[in-house]
């Protein structure tokens, strides 16, 4: 199914560039793959791991300026409306014989998929069934990609299908002059992954994730958009709303491979269907950083790592169970208490708000230093991060793609210096993710991304004041973003006082600051905190915290500290910065993250300052 009266995509895939994995990134496979016997199959479809799902966004955002995206945040039912179906058949993939090693290949599903029945609902009101499901191939276009034999990589995947069910012939029939199709993967907007296996048996087992963009305009030539509203007569006509510029997320996530994993036992969390949910980041675990492998001589070496530690929340809504399996969108936002007003941005116009902010870092080649400032990681406003937990292993089916937006100084550098060239983009992070309870009852978040990405004949920025002076990066260069993240769930019962003091603390920045700290982990009572860095530059200056905003207590990655109180204090306060009048807001967070103490204290989210201490590179091991 797909949606005609749509404006163009074309304004926002010029402002938003999305990344794309480079072949030049590619690891060669130590054997590469053969294809199966007559290079065509016939496999059946892990029905336990193989649904298709939508997860709508109904708003009433009627203001021109909200046309087509429907960015004002104005949810109807408190949140995104989910489903997911299980469903079960067959695809076929044809091979083309291999040219330089690189198969051309055909995908299709004969006899079609059929899906459970499913509950759609969002957190407020909205709940409707969601029958009949079932999907079948385009009739015009066949779904194709390109598989590298000798790497597994697979480039210039567009998977086309139709989805039929009674929520889309009831969104239909509410919308009288909707002439719909097939949806197309990537789209405009989305992604369409593909991995191909080796099999014992010679053939090669497939698994496909493919998420796309609907926005739905104000009108549908001339009658306002309407969503189907729970209330339906006995013909099945049902009642509808009007939802100025809502859209559309279908996904799918189907595998071939019915490889086990392990159970989660008495590990398995627990969750409240059709909720919402707000997880703390570890920053000690979470990072966004960089891997850079650059074929540029003035930097004296290709290789350099960039690392910054970020602090802030993961929200969680979470739908209603299907076939074993339990929904869920993750956004990232600020750390508890941070009030601010976004900078102006076409990103901020577009819906793209605050995310988790970084701690001030540097980049080392050889021979040039790059001082990185002001790192943000946001929500991509478009595309959700979906997915569906599996509640026998606590794992994440598949492989989770999460799009956000990358903001630090050297990056905006890197745009500037390529005058458009490089139009910024959220990054298509991709990786595994898992939840799982702790020995002390918290449920825990994990998630390891990265994205591959070609910067063969850009631009590559030196690192004076202005980032007026550049030289072109040669043949082979490659960035490699990277996304950390852990994330735990709110304790019940908090209570006792968090201390702790240190002095003379050596940055990663190489800067040295103390502090001291007396926070009451339920809030109750006189909380103190005072920071003082004695760097000579912006960032020095002394914080002495006057009202506590926020807090909360929990416990690190393998503590078995008790639930009430646990290892990890993370805390805003208002206070004073020494070196003006106005009012300032500190953002900390103190862990032990593996037996490793960790601390990071930002002021204004570090706008005005910022420290951590150094950890050294993470091993993601969700």
């Amino acid at each position: 199914m797909s949606f005609a009266p749509m404006k163009s995509l074309l304004a926002v895939t010029t402002l938003f560039l999305v990344a794309v994995p480079s072949s030049f990134g590619a690891v060669p496979l130590p054997k590469p793959l053969t294809l199966p016997p007559g290079n065509i199959e016939v496999l059946p479809l892990v029905k336990s791991a193989s649904y298709v799902g939508d997860a709508v966004k109904i708003v009433d955002c009627p203001e021109e300026k909200y046309s087509p995206f429907g960015t004002c945040g104005n949810y109807l039912f408190g949140g995104l409306a989910m489903y997911d179906s299980h469903v079960a058949g067959l695809v076929q993939v044809k091979f083309y014989p291999p040219v330089n090693n690189v198969s051309h290949f055909e995908l299709s599903h004969p006899g079609n998929l059929a899906g459970d029945d499913a509950i759609m609902k969002a957190p407020l009101l909205y709940e409707l069934p969601v029958t009949d499901m079932y999907v079948f191939d385009d009739l015009a276009i066949i779904s194709s990609g390109d598989l590298n034999l000798l790497t597994g990589e697979v480039t210039k995947f567009v998977y086309k299908i139709n989805i039929d069910n009674s929520y889309y012939r009831a969104f239909g029939d509410v919308n009288p002059r909707l002439k719909a199709g097939a949806f197309t993967f990537p789209g405009s907007y989305g992604s369409a992954y593909a991995k191909f296996t080796q099999r014992a048996d010679g053939k090669l087992d497939i698994s496909v994730s493919a998420t796309t963009f609907a926005p739905l305009n104000s009108q549908i030539f001339g009658e306002p958009v309407r969503f189907p509203m729970p209330f339906c007569g006995p013909q099945a006509s049902c009642s509808s709303i009007q939802a100025a510029n809502s859209a559309l997320h279908p996904h799918v996530e189907f595998t071939t491979d019915d490889t086990p994993l392990p159970g989660c036992g008495n590990n398995c969390p627990s969750f409240t269907p059709n909720s919402m949910s707000v997880y703390t980041v570890n920053s000690g675990a979470t990072e966004t950083g960089d891997a850079f492998n650059l074929n540029v001589p003035q930097l004296g070496g290709n290789t350099a790592l960039a690392e910054s530690h970020l602090m802030g929340r993961v929200q969680f809504q979470f739908g209603e169970p299907s076939g074993g399996t339990l929904p869920f969108a993750l956004s990232l936002l600020p750390a508890s208490g941070l009030l601010a007003k976004p900078p102006d941005s076409p990103l901020i116009a577009l819906g793209v708000g605050f995310g988790l902010l970084g701690a001030d870092t540097h980049l080392v080649f050889p021979r040039q230093n790059y001082y990185i400032e002001n790192v943000l990681f946001a929500d991509d406003a478009f595309q959700p991060c979906v997915g569906a937990i599996d509640l026998k292993t606590g794992q994440v089916l598949g492989t989770l793609t999460y799009r956000g937006f990358l903001i630090q100084n050297l990056l905006l550098a890197v745009l500037n210096v390529n005058n458009g060239a490089i139009p910024p983009g959220a990054f298509p992070f991709r990786g595994p993710a898992s939840f799982v309870k702790d020995a002390t009852g918290q449920t825990v978040f994990r998630y390891s991304g990265n994205v591959v990405i070609d910067f063969s004949g850009f631009l590559w920025p030196l690192p004076d004041l202005t980032f007026n002076r550049s030289v072109p990066a040669g043949a082979g260069s490659l960035l490699d973003p990277l996304l950390l993240i852990e994330a735990t769930s709110p304790l019940d019962g908090q209570r006792g006082l968090k201390t702790g003091s240190a002095t003379n603390v050596k940055s990663q920045l190489g800067d040295t600051f103390s502090y001291t700290y007396s926070v009451p982990c339920d809030g109750v009572g006189t909380a103190s905190f005072t920071y003082t860095n004695t760097s000579t530059a912006k960032t020095g200056g002394t914080f002495t915290m006057e009202n506590l905003a926020s807090v909360g207590c929990g416990n690190s990655q393998g503590s078995t500290q008790s639930a009430t109180g646990g290892d990890t204090v993370t805390f805003a306060g208002f206070g004073k910065w020494s070196k003006d009048s106005d009012p300032h807001l500190a953002t900390v967070q103190v862990t032990n993250y593996k037996g490793v103490p960790y601390i990071q204290v930002q002021i204004d989210g570090g706008t005005v300052s910022s420290a951590d201490n150094p950890r050294g590179p993470l091993v993601a091991v969700p």
